[in-house]
């Protein structure tokens, strides 16, 4: 049985896009915002289908858990954006529902791939200052993926699909392209004899082996369908442009419109260390193979160079992937435990 939550909120960001919060109270220690990434939405963290999901995880460690939807949720109408724009309105907006609602001073952050990413440009940008402690899976602000990633970046498939008339692609089945979904699912399916799931396939062409399949129990594997969906092209796009260049950076508008955005031919970057002197721990899978875990080191390594190596630590989980240290049926043994350790070491 799924977990239910106490309280819901829908808010509208500045730019005017909904987000959706939802409240489960599970004792004191709290508020913690739970942040997921692009193409999923937050069930990710309730899944029924494994013995404890990581919302019940923090609850029964006394933690007052919100889960985020926020503008990349497949359980919100999809839309075109930039982490840029998801950076300065949703996650800032969020955290001050949650300030107001909870009275608190301060949350503390679990953040994950693209989520996670987005949201350390909020801070990186100092538009977050109530956030005392972050606790970042799989990726932040440095870039390192697998060569098969790397040539789909070169290749800038964003635009080819773009130009094909597409502005998403979907992990699950898509009446609105039903030819181009089964040359899409005949074209990812050769070479995977992992299983003969299409879904399964479509993610890993999407993202990247996105978790070990021996992590998975069949039940999660089964419904893969119900916590994945469609992701934008726009966000491929300016996640193609970070993943060229290395680390985050503003979306690449082209030469003339950045000069008239950002007085500066070249999109700016995100790698201010100022706004980052706050307790992090940052968590990589070992066989990551979406973002490889070198990402995060040299994360981990930039800021104990800037800021002195006290207030960050870093984590490699064993035989772990991407999302599976989430969605792994063992993830409450194995995982759970180097996010909770950071909530609870963070000052109050």
């Amino acid at each position: 049985m799924s977990l239910q939550p106490s309280e819901s909120y829908s808010f509208n960001t500045p730019d005017g896009v909904e987000n959706r919060l939802a409240r489960f109270r599970g004792g004191s220690k709290g508020p913690v915002m739970v942040v997921h990434g692009a193409g999923v939405y937050s069930g990710m963290f309730l899944l029924p289908t494994v013995p404890e999901s990581f919302a019940a995880y923090l609850m029964k460690n006394g933690y007052d858990v919100w889960l985020i939807d926020w503008r990349a949720s497949i359980a919100l109408p999809l839309r075109q954006f930039t982490f840029d724009e998801a950076a300065a309105n949703d996650f800032p907006a969020a955290i001050q529902v949650i300030i107001e609602k909870t009275r608190a001073d301060s949350i503390q952050a679990v953040v994950h791939c693209a989520g996670a990413s987005a949201f350390f440009m909020t801070l990186a940008a100092g538009l977050a200052p109530q956030v005392r402690c972050v606790a970042c899976s799989q990726i932040a602000l440095h870039y390192r993926v697998p060569p098969a990633t790397e040539i789909k970046c070169a290749l800038n498939l964003d635009q080819v699909l773009t130009a094909m008339g597409l502005d998403y692609l979907s992990a699950t089945e898509d009446p609105a392209h039903p030819i181009f979904q089964a040359l899409f699912t005949e074209f990812v399916s050769l070479g995977h004899f992992e299983c003969n799931s299409s879904v399964c396939h479509r993610i890993f062409f999407m993202y990247g082996e996105l978790y070990r399949h021996e992590k998975l129990n069949a039940e999660t594997h089964n419904r893969l369908a119900d916590q994945f969906g469609k992701c934008n092209m726009t966000s491929f796009r300016h996640l193609a442009q970070i993943i060229r260049r290395g680390s985050a950076q503003k979306y690449d508008y082209g030469a003339a419109e950045n000069l008239r955005r950002y007085g500066s031919e070249q999109p700016p970057s995100y790698l201010d260390p100022t706004h980052l002197r706050i307790p992090i721990t940052f968590v990589s899978g070992e066989l990551n193979r979406t973002y490889l875990p070198e990402s995060t080191k040299l994360t981990f390594d930039w800021l104990c160079a800037a800021n002195g190596p006290g207030l960050y630590k870093r984590h490699v989980v064993p035989g772990y992937g991407h999302i599976d240290n989430f969605m792994g049926f063992a993830a409450n043994r194995d995982s759970y435990g180097y996010f909770l350790e950071q909530l609870e070491s963070c000052p109050t």
